[in-house]
């Protein structure tokens, strides 16, 4: 996203997206599932954005934070009783800009904000910090797999830290990256309506 893009919004309650996470999501609120439909006849891009108040069901544009996360949709499945889960993957920071006047979803005017590399020295001492906290919190919760461990060192961009070993149920082969499974594991998915 090099200029400035309308696109539809999906306020999320208790979660962050970042750039390289996939994430499942249950969505239910009808402006939601408005915006899902809405992207599935295009290019399958949404801007993800925390609101402000989990608690908020309609949520206004102020009560959304400005900044978000431009995403991809990966996987979509509509339940009986209306509701959807999602599959989204986090491409990039995005700053929304103004919201339309559209009244059916959320949607906003965008702008992507580019990646900034901060010092070297201090990103590889703060990432090998968090790899040996993480190391730590594997040998005293025993419902992390092992797996989680070996994959975690490999990681050389501090920035794609969150995405080797999200909380969601995966398989992992040796010859191919992680297998995501959300649709088959009902544990994976967020308990917050989107």
């Amino acid at each position: 996203m090099s200029e400035t893009k309308i696109l539809p919004v999906l306020p999320l309650r208790d979660i962050v997206v970042f750039p390289h996470m996939v994430v499942p999501l249950f969505v239910g609120r009808e402006k939601s599932v408005k915006a899902l439909d809405e992207i599935m006849k295009g290019e399958k891009q949404i801007l993800l954005a925390t609101q402000k108040n989990s608690v908020d069901d309609d949520p206004s544009p102020d009560a959304i934070y400005p900044t978000g996360v431009l995403a991809s949709v990966l996987q979509l499945l509509k339940l009986p009783d209306g509701t959807v889960k999602v599959l989204v993957e986090g491409k990039g920071r995005a700053r929304l800009t103004r919201f339309t006047d559209r009244t059916d979803y959320f949607e906003a005017e965008a702008e992507e904000i580019a990646d900034e590399p901060g010092d070297t020295a201090q990103s590889e001492a703060m990432l090998r910090a968090v790899v040996e906290q993480f190391e730590n919190y594997v040998k005293l919760n025993k419902k992390v797999p092992p797996e989680a461990l070996s994959s975690i060192p490999q990681i050389a961009d501090a920035s794609k830290l969150a995405t080797r070993w999200p909380p969601t149920c995966r398989s992992r082969s040796a010859t191919s990256r992680a297998c995501w499974k959300p649709l088959r594991c009902p544990s994976a998915w967020r308990r917050s309506m989107a």
